[in-house]
């Protein structure tokens, strides 16, 4: 199988080497975190000693993504990017190098690789506030407060987010390694407006969230402030894990 020219750039370079790893971060914003320079959704690209997409969010994006670097022949897979907390002892800017990948209730989900993930949260634990533990993995965002509990009641999971199943489940059928890192963007506690949860676009932002925050009154523009701040304090955390890591 080989990626379509358009999806792939550099491809003629030479990957060789003892492991190739293949990163899935779901938005630009995310990726420009950690130090991308081409962030455009859909495209694959060299980053240090392997290759990087952005995804756009969702799970199918997530999906498409982890199969086009497959092609690239990467040998492990990696998700990096932020979650919601399902976990009250985390908050904006902790990060979770997730021990199990859930999705579904009464299914184990999917295991990380044990000896990279605890290799990432020994880099990380030196200056960044670091949690172990499950990552549930959602269809559509959790907007309320009383969904979040009750996830983190019937799974133990201590944090949700949209995209680490099904790379994890691309990675699995591959037999390749896999390891997740996330950075909290929003605390359990918050109720997310729903006119925002629902308007989310492949890149984050779109064009109906504007229009619904603008419309919406100052309830929404005060949890559209607090969304934002918390969504820098994760990037900041992306940031300086990728730094650590790489260093």
């Amino acid at each position: 199988m080989s990626a379509p020219a358009a999806q792939v750039e550099d491809a003629g370079r030479d990957v060789t080497g003892p492991a190739v790893i293949g990163l899935i971060v779901a938005l630009p914003a995310e990726a420009r975190s950690m130090g991308m320079r081409d962030t455009r959704p859909g495209a694959c690209v060299r980053w240090h000693e392997g290759w990087a997409a952005v995804s756009g969010t969702g799970p199918y994006n997530a999906m498409r993504a982890a199969e086009r670097l497959l092609a690239c022949g990467v040998t492990r897979l990696a998700n990096w990017g932020v979650a919601g907390a399902l976990d009250a002892d985390l908050a904006p800017g902790d990060l979770l190098v997730p021990d199990r990948i859930l999705y579904a209730h009464g299914d184990p989900g999917f295991g990380v690789d044990p000896d990279a993930g605890a290799r990432l949260a020994a880099i990380f634990a030196g200056s960044l506030r670091v949690r172990r533990g499950a990552l549930w993995s959602v269809q559509q965002p959790l907007a309320s407060q009383a969904d979040k509990r009750a996830l983190a009641a019937r799974s133990g999971a201590r944090a949700v987010d949209m995209e680490a199943a099904p790379i994890a489940a691309v990675a699995a059928r591959a037999r390749l390694p896999f390891v997740a890192v996330k950075a909290i963007c929003d605390p359990v506690t918050r109720e997310v407006p729903r006119s925002i949860a629902q308007t989310i676009g492949d890149r984050g932002v779109s064009m109906r969230m504007l229009a619904a925050i603008v419309l919406g009154g100052p309830s929404t523009w005060h949890a559209t402030h607090a969304l934002a701040r918390d969504f820098a304090r994760a990037r900041r955390t992306l940031a300086a894990a990728a730094r650590l890591s790489a260093a």
